[in-house]
């Protein structure tokens, strides 16, 4: 194997393995990608690499790419382009929706679509969608990012809760109920069904708030 094919062929995994990892942290279920490494010309010049080739970490590879790739023990490095072509079936926009709309289940269909560099914070499950507003315009059948949308509600008033209180090493967590709705950061007021005060709080996953002796 000459230098070329060792580049290609760690780039190619390496690049894989990036994107299964993305799959992975969003829970997107079905996804392909196509990826195709373009090595530049003057890398037939170059001794294989007998180390371990070293190659930049970067932001998540969807679109064209660019890495730095490195050979200690040889002495070189280059830069090594790519194109990640990836289609995924996700929860879309069945109609433009505008600033100011609530998004249903009626809003949303699921399709298979081309992903590119700005999609990287798409959203991929419903829970993350419905219910929530739009802050910037949805088009039709595009992927919905997380920038699009306001802050989840992760608390609604009403809500039964799990209250957490952390405070110098100690943990402890308790039922509670809502008295306000709120996102992440928001202070409402919480209910602590076991003593029965009232207390504020912070949302910090659904159906769970924080608060600190």
């Amino acid at each position: 194997m000459g230098a070329s094919a060792q580049l290609e062929q760690e780039m190619t995994q390496l690049l894989s393995r990036e994107v299964n990892q993305w799959q992975l942290k969003l829970g997107i279920k079905e996804l392909t990608a196509k990826i195709k490494v373009r090595v530049p010309s003057g890398a037939k010049r170059l001794q294989f690499c007998s180390g371990e080739l070293a190659i930049d970490s970067g932001d998540i590879p969807l679109g064209n790419i660019q890495r730095k790739v490195s050979c200690e023990a040889q002495g070189w490095s280059l830069y090594v382009r790519a194109s990640v072509k990836v289609k995924a079936r996700v929860p879309v926009a069945n109609r433009p929706l505008k600033r100011g709309d609530h998004i249903s289940i009626t809003d949303i269909d699921w399709q298979v679509v081309s992903l590119d560099a700005s999609d990287r914070n798409l959203l991929s499950q419903l829970d993350q969608i419905l219910g929530r507003k739009v802050v910037r315009k949805l088009r039709r059948y595009q992927p919905i990012r997380s920038q699009q949308l306001d802050d989840p509600q992760w608390v609604n008033i009403g809500d039964r809760v799990i209250i957490e209180a952390r405070s110098n090493g100690f943990y402890a967590n308790m039922p509670g109920e809502a008295l306000e709705g709120g996102g992440q950061g928001k202070a409402i007021r919480v209910k602590n069904l076991s003593s029965g005060k009232v207390i504020v709080a912070y949302p910090i996953a659904k159906g769970r708030v924080q608060t600190q002796f």
